[in-house]
Formats: structure tokens, sequence, C-alpha cells
């Protein structure tokens, strides 16, 4: 757009707004152009309403934002000075529409105080004061505008039309009609490194808006012009604070980089600058007295924030409230922020748009922030420094660095820059100037940094901090529609002792891990006979420690994590807020790895469940034919052969310890579905907004927002172990106790089928389930059967247990090394006589299954009535030289579950809790599984911010576990019991 030299004319008149120069420091009285009455106006630099000299003929503006001659005055002076000089006019003469000059009025008409002015001319007529050569006519009259012109905006031309050049002495300088002295503009010379802005992708631009304004304004913010001042400011910001160069709009402000005070220079310059290396102190000032809290019916809860707004050419705009929504380019408006931020909430949102729709959305406008607070009944305002990544200092971004010291503060800034990247005439003798910017800079990011005081204080804050990170597009992009990412955040902070809680307890308590793995892996190496230290001792130390540190991670920052959510959310006064994201990061790592390590206890878990030696020992005894009962018709005296002894007790019990594998304590699938249910469909979820309100659905500022990772957590973790201790407080204290026991049923029908249960977990360790029918005999008919058990009812005969009179059937084996080299001995050959072959068709589907060559069956069977025969006779004292004791574990044993008693000759049965040997079951490492599954739920949920996810993942991972121990445990079952496995179903 070309500018005529009239309109420029009238532009830079409008620049020589009255300007005071005063104090302004970090706090100042709110108010606002709507405030001032009477002969006030409003000081943009002092954010206050300040009178109008009366005295000398001024009076109000009609926007109250400058002074002006009053109506009967015309101006005697006009310098660009502080105000114009006003003489009042002779009694019967109006002063002119320029107030230079006083003219009598063709028409007057009187208004109602009797003051006589000029008859207003129509809207098509121009107000005519003098003739084409200026001279004065000797009226004020109405004149109509030719066809194909309109009056010009103040009423006084018919445009388009051109005013002649001035003409200026020597010394001076002609800018647009002004003619300014050399002397005045030696910092800033009329050369293009004066106007370049150097963008961040390298690029320099002749920028059209710096070369037009700049020289000009530097001199008439000299002659103490607040407009000019400001728009010298914005400038300034444009170039990102860069005053390294000659030309550098910023060069004006070299003197004031620090806090305005009462010694200030005498220009009216706005506060662009804080000291170099004054960042610590002001961010560590104390003088914002308002006690912010979080309950919800307080005054205080919200964070206000007010904005001045400034036009490019540095006129006042407005002030208003800078809520959520204002301070971020994506578009939408955070409807609950419009009266300011929630204070204690952390927000965070950030979008994707397309670059044709980022231009659009906004007008170039710069902005300085406040906070606004109340103190003794007034509203006040403190200035919000501005930490700009992108400022660089001798060519370096030392705001970037983590040293507070290297940092420069500044004041002003904006959120879209589209006047700046327009390049200025390549060919200035024909005036082409380019309306498109060729480079859009945009704030990227943006974060409000909100830190409190000591806990002492009770809710005072420091100053917030805005840090901000400004992109850039080309036209290039803009064409080809190129998405750039947005980003506003708010964080809140305070000094707490959250990470160093969590180092220290890390550091005890991985100690004790440590130790406790030691001691583990010092009793296995005992039950394995092994003696010195070799490469599998550390395997089995560097296992044990896995598991135990994984528990000591994950239980530290679960419990740090609930802490912070039950005192975040319950405060009023504040006394810990959500850590920082350096902290959160912190969190995750630990769940991370906790997890990954578990994983490993896990796979060692299963893997020493499926390669454990059992064995399943027949008590039954040859009995003769004529002492089975039968019907009549097939007695025989004469028959006295033996009755066979039937395999199928030993399949049934081998077929429920198989079942039994994988059997757990609770329902995985409850706890899922309960606990999703929980989170998901009555909203507990959303407890985890970083908010200090507890919502069950999400509040509507908060939708684009994450949640907060250590609530998400926190929350997670506490919906999960509630559900799964009352599940087990259920299942252990009811189901367990008036139902069904699958472990107490295993070893009852392991005595009514006659059959003892032999498993060495290790290679001198292992469990005993004493399964002797205390009848003596269990393969029978069913009304044999019931008799029997009629029998044990009314205590008619002998107990179940192994040693007499005694019901304790289950035992701890720490077994001699004799006991240990024969059952390698006898189980050898069995191992060369296996191979895969494809199950019978009678089985159903295909598949590898283990089956005993023909040829080689009569060994597997001699093997087995050997196996079957030891270990019988061990157990029941009739080998000489191989025996065993039995006892009660001593409480220290108990309870670090260790054997402190050498075994050489004669091997130990420790009397046991009656369910010990569920050890290598899942169903006895429930502690193990569990923490595993809440461990993967609470992984998935920390990574992907999704419970039904988690839920999901967990239960499939869960499923996975369950059918490898199931499918190893079948193989191993049938390999080391003998047991054909196509039997097991």
């Amino acid at each position: 757009m070309v500018v005529t030299k009239v309109e420029f004319s009238q532009y830079l008149l409008s620049l020589l707004i009255p300007s005071v120069f005063c104090f302004t420091g970090e706090i100042s009285l709110y108010c606002d152009p709507s405030s001032c009455v009477d002969n006030t106006y409003f000081d943009a630099y002092l954010l206050q309403c300040t009178d109008c000299d009366k005295s000398k003929n001024l009076e109000p503006t009609e926007d109250r934002l400058s002074c002006t001659c009053n109506a009967q005055s015309k101006i005697l002076n006009l310098d660009g000075g502080q105000f114009p000089e006003c003489e009042p006019c002779p009694e019967s003469e109006m002063p002119t529409t320029d107030k230079l000059n006083c003219l009598p009025c063709s028409t007057r008409i009187k208004k109602d105080n009797d003051t006589a002015v000029c008859t207003k001319c129509g809207s098509q007529e121009i107000t005519v004061e003098r003739d084409y050569n200026g001279t004065l006519k000797d009226a004020i009259k109405c004149q109509n505008c030719t066809l194909g012109s309109i009056p010009s905006s103040d009423g006084r031309f018919c445009v388009p039309c051109l005013i002649s050049n001035c003409s200026c002495p020597g010394t001076h300088e002609l800018l647009e009609g002004w003619c300014v002295p050399i002397n005045e503009l030696s910092n800033w010379p009329d050369d293009r490194n004066s106007y370049v802005i150097e963008f961040e992708t390298g690029e320099k631009i002749d920028s059209y808006f710096i070369r037009r304004y700049l020289r000009i304004s530097v001199y008439l913010c000299k002659m103490k012009n607040q407009t000019a001042c400001q728009m010298v400011a914005n400038m300034c910001a444009l170039v990102m604070f860069r005053d390294d160069y000659v030309g550098s709009p910023c060069k004006l402000f070299q003197d004031s980089k620090h806090i305005p005070t009462s010694d200030s220079p005498q220009l009216p310059l706005p506060w662009l600058y804080y000291g170099e290396g004054d960042a610590q102190t002001v961010l560590s000032r104390k003088k914002i007295t308002t006690k912010y809290s979080m309950d919800t019916s307080s005054k205080n809860k919200m964070l206000n924030l007010t904005v001045v707004r400034f036009a490019p050419d540095g006129h006042f705009k407005k002030i208003s409230s800078a809520t959520g929504s204002f301070l971020q380019l994506c578009p939408g408006s955070w409807t609950s922020l419009n009266s300011g931020l929630r204070f204690g909430s952390r927000y965070h949102h950030s979008c994707t748009l397309p670059a044709s729709q980022l231009v659009q959305l906004r007008e170039t406008e710069f902005l300085d922030l406040y906070v606004q607070y109340w103190e003794g009944g007034e509203s006040r305002l403190y200035a919000v420094p501005v930490l700009a990544l992108d400022l660089k200092v001798g060519g370096r971004s030392t705001n970037k660095d983590s040293d507070r010291s290297q940092w420069q503060l500044t004041r002003r800034f904006f959120l879209i820059d589209k006047i700046g990247g327009v390049k200025s005439a390549t060919d200035k003798s024909k005036g082409k100037v380019e309306d498109v910017p060729y480079v859009i800079r945009y704030l990227k990011s943006c974060t409000l940094r909100v830190k409190i005081q000591e806990r002492e204080e009770e809710g005072r804050i420091y100053p917030p901090l805005l840090v901000l990170k400004y992109g850039e597009i080309t036209q290039e992009d803009i064409e080809s529609d190129t998405h750039v990412s947005l980003t506003f955040s708010v964080e809140y902070e305070m000094d707490n002792s959250l990470s160093h809680a969590i180092e220290v307890s890390m550091g005890v308590l991985s100690a004790l891990a440590v130790v406790w793995s030691g001691i583990e892996t010092w009793s296995c190496s005992r039950r394995s006979g092994r003696v010195g230290i070799d490469l599998v001792t550390l395997g089995q130390l560097i296992v044990f420690s896995c598991g135990n540190l994984a528990n000591v991670f994950f239980f530290v920052v679960a419990c740090a994590s609930i802490h912070t959510f039950t005192f975040y959310k319950g405060q009023s006064v504040i006394q810990i807020l959500l850590p920082a994201q350096k902290q959160d990061d912190l969190v995750k790592s630990y769940i991370i790895s906790a997890f990954s390590l578990k994983i490993v206890e896990v796979i060692h878990l299963i893997w020493r469940q499926i390669s454990i030696d059992i064995f399943f020992i027949d008590w039954e005894r040859p009995r003769a034919r004529s002492s089975v009962i039968r019907p009549r018709s097939q007695l025989n005296a004469s028959d006295t052969s033996e009755q066979p002894i039937s395999i199928w007790r030993t399949y049934f019990v081998a077929n429920e310890w198989n079942e039994i594998q994988t059997t757990r304590k609770v329902s995985l699938m409850f706890q899922l579905v309960v606990t999703v249910f929980i989170l998901k469909v009555l909203g507990v979820e959303n407890w985890a907004v970083a908010d200090p309100e507890l919502h069950t659905t999400q509040p509507e500022y908060m939708k684009n927002s994450s949640p907060s990772l250590i609530c998400q957590f926190a929350v997670g973790v506490m919906v999960y172990l509630l559900v799964y201790f009352l599940q087990w407080t259920f299942m252990v204290s009811i189901y367990e106790r008036y139902i069904k026991n699958v472990i107490h049923e295993f070893v009852d029908i392991c005595s009514m089928a006659n059959i003892s249960v032999f498993i060495l977990a290790l290679e001198n360790y292992g469990f005993y389930i004493h399964g002797r029918s205390a009848h003596g005999f269990a393969d029978t008919d069913m009304q044999t059967m019931l008799g029997q058990l009629q029998r044990e009812e009314e205590d008619l005969c002998g107990h179940r247990g192994l040693l007499p009179g005694s019901d304790q059937q289950t035992f701890q084996m720490a077994i001699p090394l004799q006991l240990r080299s024969y059952y390698r001995k006898v189980m050898a050959p069995i191992n060369s006589v296996m191979l895969p072959t494809k199950r019978l068709s009678m089985a159903g589907a295909g598949g590898l299954r283990t089956k005993v060559m023909s040829g080689n069956m009569d060994r597997s069977i001699q093997a087995y009535h050997n196996m079957n025969k030891f270990l019988a006779a061990f157990l029941e004292h009739a080998l000489k030289d191989l025996d065993y004791d039995v006892r009660e574990k001593m409480f220290v044993e108990s309870l670090l579950d260790i054997e402190f008693t050498e075994v050489f000759d004669k091997g130990i049965l420790y009397s046991d809790n009656g369910h010990s040997f569920d050890n290598v079951l899942f169903y006895g490492n429930e502690c193990t599984l569990a923490t595993f599954d809440i461990f993967l739920f609470s992984f998935v949920a920390v990574l992907f911010h999704d419970f039904l996810l988690a839920a999901i993942v967990t239960a499939f991972f869960a499923k996975i576990l369950v059918i490898i121990r199931r499918v190893g445990g079948r193989n191993n079952l049938a390999k080391k019991t003998l047991i054909d496995e196509r039997f097991l179903v």
C-alpha cells in the first residue's frame, strides 16, 4: 500500500502525543483510559491518568490518550516536543483544523452554553481554510469535492492530493517532511545494515517497516515523543533486542538496561531491558504481596494477568486481561480461563496448524505483560520479565543456558510478526514495495513459570517468568501449507525435597535390597549344593537383585507419587505442588526401570518352575484277586493271582497338578475389568488432571492438556491396589475358607488316590506332599471309597500325616547328596529314550508330543518302578545308609526362608504351613506375578496415558505367560514323572 505525503504528514502529527517522563517501576497502580475523567488523559508510559494543563489551554483528546489545544485555541509552536504550545483565538475567530491559525466562520451557531462554533460541513464537503498556495482565506468555508474524489479522513482535503516538499538548511536532513539535524542521527546512518533483520534461518531481510520509520522515530523520540519511543521499542523487539550493530533500534536503549528509577534519563523510553546479570535478583524479589490459595472458595484462587497492547506504529491500543487463550496462537479459547488462570493448575496446550491458517489468526501487536493483584484495597500491576530464547548477546544464545547470571531479561514481546519481514523497495525511484512479508516470525512456544515462595510465606509468589521461543515460516511454507506446531503452558514450581527424598530412599532401600539378594543367593547356593562362588552364583545374585530392586524402585516412586497427589489435591494453603517436568521424567525412568528388572525376575521364575524334578509315588500295593470285592458270579476260589495296580490314579493326580500349575490366588481379568470400570466409567481417571480439584469429568480448559504423570500414576496405582486388596481379602477370608481352596483340595486328592508327590526345586532342596492313604489302599470301588471317608470322619482310622498320629502332610525337604545321585542315576537313561512324535488321533488336534519308543518301553517302566520303590523305601526309613529326620524350622529359619543345618547322610523334612509346595506354582508366587501385572499396567499407562490400553496389554501379556508356563510345565511333567504326555489333558 502506497502512503501519500499528506497521509504521512497527518501520521507524523499524530505522533505528537504529549509525553511526561516519570518513574515507572515494577509496580504500578492499575487504571485504563476509561478511568480518566474531567480534564485528564491516560498516560501510556505511566499507565495512569494525568491532568492536561488548563492554564496552557490544553484539554484531553476524544480517546483520552493525549492532550491537545482546546476548542478556542491554536497551536503557537509545534516543535515535536512534549505538548504543543497553545494560544487562545480572538473572541470572533476559531482555530483552523490544523490549529495553526485562527479564522472567522462563514456561518456560526450557538450551543447550549452560548459558545459559538462553526457549522459542521457535510459528508461530501471539505473544510476550506486556505487557498491552493497556502494563503489563509478570510473565513472558514465548506466546499464540495469534485467527482472522483472524497474528503480525507480529517475533512480538510479531497484526496488524492500532493503537498510540496519542505526545504531544509544544509545542517539538516529531510525525513518525510521533517527537517532533522544530521548530528542527531549519527548512530543510525542511512545504511542498509541499519534496516536489516536477521532471522534464525539465516535469512537477512531489508525491512520496509524499519527502513521507513526507524530514523524519524528515533528523532521524534529524542524530542520526548512517547509514541515515537514506543515505535522504536517495537522495532527493537522485531530485531530480537540485538544492539551489537550500528543502526540497531536497540541502540537508543543502551543506557536504560535496568529497572526504571527516579534517576532514569529524561527521555520517555519504554522499559525494554532488565540489567545485565540481574536475572537471579529480579526473579527472587518478594514484592507481590497477595497470598494465593488453592481453596475453591478463596478470592485469590486465580492468577490474573494483564497485558498492555501497542500497535506497530507505537500507539497505545488498550489494556486487557491476558487469558490463556490470548497468550497463544492455537485457535479456540479456554472459557474457564477468561477470568484468569487457576492458581496451582499446570496447563499445557499444543496444536498443529497449517501455515496459511496461522498467518490469518492475529494481527501484529506488541505486548507488555503484568500480574494484577490487590494491595491495600488498590489494584496493582507487577511487571512480568520475559526470557526470549532467541535473543543473542555477542552472537551467543545466552538465554538458553541454565546459568541465570547469563540471562538477559526483557519486557516487550509479540505473538506474530507480519511487518518486519516485508522487504523494502528494490528500486526506490519507482517506489515499489512488496506488501507480502517474505518471512513471518511467530510465537512457537510460550511458557509461564510461576515459582511459589517458601512455605512460611503461605501462598506468596516470586515474579513470574514468561519464556518465549519463536519460529519462522516463509512464503514458500505458506504456499505449500506447511504445518507448524504451537505450544502454550503454565508451570508452577516451589522448592521441595521430592527428588532428594526419592534419591535418599532409593539409596537406602536399594542397599538393603542388594543385601537381601545376597542372603537369597546364599540360601539358593546352599540348597543347590554349591560351596564356592562361581558364575552361576553371580548370575543368581543378579537375578535376585533385579527382582528386589524392581520392587524398591516401584515402591519408592509409588509412595512419593501418592503422597504428592494426596497433599496437592487436598490442600488449601499451599504446601506442595506438582513436580516439574524433570521430576516427572525421573519418576517415569524409575517406572520403566522397575518394569524392565521385573521382566528378568518373571522369566527366571517361569524357567525355574518348568525345570523342577517331580515324581508321583504310588503307595498302592498289589492285592490278591480273591481279596478284591467282585460279584458272586466272578468268584473263583482257586484264583490266587495278584490284582494289577491301576495307573489311572497317578494320571488323575498328574492332571490335577497340571491344572493348578497356572492357578492364581486372584482373578486377573476381574481385577482389570473392575479397575478400568472405576477409572474410565466412573471418571476417576480425571482425578489425574493437573488441577487442585478432583474432577470426574475433564474440565473444558484441560481437554487439550495431558494429565499430570505423577497424578496419573498415583491414581492408577491406588485404584489398582484397592481393587486387588478387596479381591485378595475376599479370596483369602471367604472363598478359600468356605468355598474352595485348590491347594488343600490337591493334598486331599493325593490322600484319596494314595499318591505322594516328591518335588525337587533345586539340587538338594524340594517339597514333599505325603498322600499315603490312611486306609492302606485306594484302588477300589465307590462304595469302599465312601466307607473310607466315613471312617475318617468318625476318627476310626489312622491319620493322614507322615508321622504317626499327625495330620502334617506337606514338608520342605533338604535331601542328602546320595539321594540326589541315585535320583539322577535312575532318570539318566530315560532322557535318552524320548523323542518327539505326533499326538494320537484319539487325543484330538495335532502337535508334537513326547512318546516312549516301543523298543525302550520296558526300560522306562522299569525306571518308573525302581524310582517308586526307592523313594517309598526312603520315606519309610527302609534304607540303611539313607534316612531323614522330621523337625520344625527355627523362627529365624522360617523368617528368612533359610536352613542353617548342614545335611550330610541324613535328610531333613521341615514341617511347613500346609502349602509350601505352591512355591513351584503360580499360586505361591502371587506377589511376584501381581507386582509384574501392576508394573506393566503402570508402565503402559505412563507411556501412553490410557488406562484401557494398559489393561488390554496387561491381560495380553499375562495370557502369554500362562501359555508359556502351561506348555512348559506340561512337557516337564511328562518328562520327569515318566507319564506319557498324551494322558495330560
